[in-house]
């Protein structure tokens, strides 16, 4: 009974040990490669997590941005706005974390654009 009893603890103390890497998955320095329609844009993005809440910066041709979202489980979801022409532009991102890797959606309203991100 004893030894059943350790190797749960044992077990248990494995996964509280792994946990906070888990919790900060998408912390840190990303390159981005965004397919949009004018063709493909290289982008670099800095974020923080604490928890769900993730917030960070995102940094274009076009200039810098201030990004808001969660990462839940593996799932990230962001959303910023930038300044067209056309006035203020809401985007929405979607992207599937696998470890140094992400790939999603940026939802523009008016379109979409696929892009994909490894971590520096």
């Amino acid at each position: 009974m004893s030894r059943l009893l350790a190797s749960a603890l044992l077990v248990g103390l494995v996964i509280f040990a792994a946990a906070p890497t888990a919790q900060n998955a998408i912390a840190g320095d990303w390159d981005l490669t965004i397919n949009s329609p004018q063709g493909s844009i290289t982008a670099t993005a800095t974020m923080k997590q604490d928890g769900e809440k993730v917030t960070g910066k995102l940094t274009s041709p076009q200039g810098e941005v201030d990004m808001a979202g969660t990462m839940k489980g593996t799932t990230l979801t962001m959303a910023f706005t930038v300044q067209s022409p056309n006035g203020a532009l809401d985007i929405k991102v979607n992207a599937e974390v696998t470890g140094d890797e992400m790939k999603g959606v940026m939802d523009f309203g008016a379109g979409t654009a696929d892009f994909t991100g490894k971590k520096k």
